[in-house]
């Protein structure tokens, strides 16, 4: 409640000054009953009424060009401390007033849908922008939130339709979130009709050459055939589009690789993957294929001249459970159940437009809604 009253003093005190240079500039448009009301919008305020206060002052205030900034400044206040409702009020109370032109009636009916879209009411802003979408100067910025609105409710069709239209509007490309609504649709075809869903996925590569996603996805349901030659080659194209997502998906290329009884292709695959890929995984992965091709003696040799160079609490690990799991010495048995103990690194992603972290993979960001920006950390 006080933060709420400290930000409304600031919107009292513009009410006073309008009300002060009515009663000095303009003392024919002044009355004692408006000067009444700002005196009992103030008391309202001072008891910590702030409710009260703002229908007094909204009241009070003529809608003009000296205070319609006063009124979007107090809503946009709102809506961004949380306080939607109060903002809606504040709005629709602009949008009442008959005085007001057209092209302020516009620029309310934009805070008006900001104000929906804040509160989860998306059918309502959609509305508000689709009225919007025909006003010249307001047509970029419709057009950018009803891509948003159709984005948050899944409607993927309209999402790349008006995706494709701020395209034309700004004149400018934007490939990657192109790319991943095409995906959205693949994946909403992907049990009904495979092939529709494929040629989203193709669509999506035409569009942007560089989505890991739609190669994974293609990679998935040629899995899901049993086609692990066609996931293969897909697979192995993901570390020409980009290299931090290799690790990510090392484990669905060793199984395409494993399925199809290539084991040789499989340990040159990782010997060169671990040579220019500082990832933990990689590197396990790499020493496992390597157990299993030259035996322990040569893997434990390989751990130790990696160890020397660099000594990451997960290689230690693996060195424990390679060299130290079957020694008779008790210092040698200490220092492996102390090495198991460490904490496993943890994959895990972050948004590089707002630094949002997770341990799960999110296309579109969850706080800033860009596509694509997540990347793997290293691990």
């Amino acid at each position: 409640m006080p933060q709420l009253l400290l930000l409304l003093l600031p919107f009292a005190a513009a009410s006073g000054w309008y009300f002060a240079y009515k009663h000095y500039h303009l003392p024919e448009k002044s009355s004692a009953s408006e000067q009444a009301g700002y005196f009992k919008g103030l008391n309202y305020l001072l008891n910590e009424q702030p409710d009260k206060a703002i229908d007094v002052f909204i009241e009070l205030l003529e809608v003009d060009d000296e205070t319609l900034d006063i009124h979007l400044a107090l809503g946009t206040l709102f809506r961004q401390r949380g306080e939607v409702e109060k903002s809606i009020r504040i709005h629709q109370n602009l949008i009442a007033r008959p005085q007001i032109t057209e092209e302020t009636r516009f620029s309310v009916l934009n805070e008006l849908g900001l104000d929906y879209m804040r509160a989860g009411l998306l059918d309502r802003a959609e509305n508000i922008y689709l009225e919007l979408e025909a006003v010249k100067s307001h047509e970029m910025a419709a057009i950018k939130q009803l891509l948003a609105i159709f984005q948050q409710e899944k409607e993927w069709l309209k999402a790349i339709e008006y995706a494709l239209k701020l395209e034309v509007i700004s004149q400018a490309k934007t490939p990657v979130i192109l790319a991943h609504l095409h995906c959205e649709m693949a994946l909403a075809n992907q049990q009904e009709d495979v092939n529709v869903a494929t040629n989203y996925l193709r669509k999506a590569l035409k569009i942007d050459p560089l989505c890991v996603r739609a190669n994974v996805l293609s990679a998935e349901i040629s899995m899901a055939a049993e086609d692990y030659k066609s996931a293969l080659k897909v697979l192995m194209k993901i570390d020409e589009q980009d290299p931090h997502f290799t690790p990510v998906y090392l484990d669905m290329l060793i199984d395409c690789f494993d399925r199809l009884g290539k084991a040789k292709q499989k340990f040159d695959f990782l010997k060169g993957l671990q040579a220019t890929h500082a990832s933990s995984l990689v590197f396990q992965r790499f020493v496992e294929a390597l157990l299993v091709k030259e035996g322990r003696i040569e893997a434990v040799k390989f751990m130790r001249s990696r160890l020397a160079k660099s000594a990451q609490h997960n290689h230690l690990k693996l060195y424990a459970r390679l060299a130290l799991v079957d020694s008779v010495d008790a210092e040698d048995a200490f220092l492996c159940g102390v090495l198991k103990q460490l904490d496993d690194d943890i994959s895990s992603f972050q948004c590089q437009q707002c630094g949002f972290t997770s341990n799960n993979l999110n296309w579109c960001c969850p706080s800033c809604k860009q596509w694509g920006e997540s990347e793997p950390c290293l691990a």
